[in-house]
């Protein structure tokens, strides 16, 4: 198991464009993926579970990785979120 923060920089957070950008990143591999943010712990590979966290512009967001490719998972998400998903 691994774990990274990074914090959300898209200017409306992680509304529906970058919530799905997100959660096929994660559908990518086979480890489960999980996001923590405040008192919320979701599914990552879930975009509606992504959505349910609310996760506002600037905050600061944990995400867990487990599974034989969570190291590669991890720095892909980390990549996508520092990139704003190429959406911005």
């Amino acid at each position: 198991m691994v774990s990274g923060k990074a914090t959300v920089i898209n200017k409306k957070g992680l509304h529906i464009k970058p919530a799905g950008a997100l959660s096929t990143i994660a559908l990518g591999f086979s480890c489960s993926v999980y996001l923590k943010v405040r008192n919320y712990n979701v599914n990552a590979k879930s975009v509606l579970g992504v959505l349910s966290a609310q996760v506002r512009e600037g905050e600061e967001i944990e995400l867990v990785c487990s599974g034989s490719d969570e190291e590669q998972c991890l720095n892909s998400l980390i990549e996508g979120i520092n990139s704003k998903f190429g959406l911005e």
